[in-house]
């Protein structure tokens, strides 16, 4: 069990620093392997209010400075917009 937790939490991007820091290396990230979009998980941690509003005005927002996240939705619904894709 060990092996597989530690096989599992390891093999993930560290995205410990300052704002400008993990913003970086999330870009850095997309522009090595492609993709659209980040998944988010704390494995370690209840998610809590707190983080949900770090992670959406802080993270978010430099992200989107970046431009590695979108601003603003171009579609009316959410099914509209999963057909962007």
């Amino acid at each position: 069990m060990r092996q597989l937790a530690s096989e599992r939490f390891d093999s993930g991007l560290n995205l410990i620093g300052s704002p400008d820091d993990v913003p970086e290396r999330m870009g850095e990230a997309i522009e090595a392997i492609g993709g659209d979009g980040f998944l988010i998980s704390t494995p370690f941690q209840r998610i809590s209010r707190r983080f949900i509003n770090e992670a959406c005005e802080g993270l978010v927002t430099a992200l989107q400075r970046r431009g590695l996240a979108r601003e603003s939705y171009t579609q009316a619904t959410l099914r509209e917009t999963l057909k962007e894709f």
